[in-house]
């Protein structure tokens, strides 16, 4: 049976998610954590800047621009890393700062 690739939720600490976070555009990454910018995704285990390791990686696409070719393409290259939703974390952040705000 074809294997296919497919968005799951589950619940996550998201301090260490974003700790371990890689997030990726169409040429390079970013590190979530310290905003080192650049990164060879392809190949990049560490961040250059702040030296955490990556467990986690994202794609910083507009949702309606996804697809399920993008996603794999990005699996099938970094299979040691677990794909997460960047506009999920993105929102989770936003809310933060607002809270922190307001406090």
């Amino acid at each position: 049976m074809p294997q296919y690739y497919l968005r799951v939720g589950r619940e996550m600490d998201y301090d260490d998610v974003t700790k371990h976070l890689l997030v990726v555009g169409d040429l390079t990454g970013d590190c979530f954590s310290c905003r080192a910018f650049g990164i060879d995704y392809n190949r990049e285990k560490y961040c250059p800047g702040c030296k955490t390791d990556f467990k986690y990686i994202a794609y910083r696409k507009e949702p309606a621009l996804i697809n399920s070719a993008s996603i794999a393409r990005i699996c099938q290259k970094r299979p040691d890393l677990t794909y997460v939703e960047y506009w999920d974390i993105k929102a989770i952040a936003d809310r933060l700062k607002v809270k922190n705000i307001f406090k």
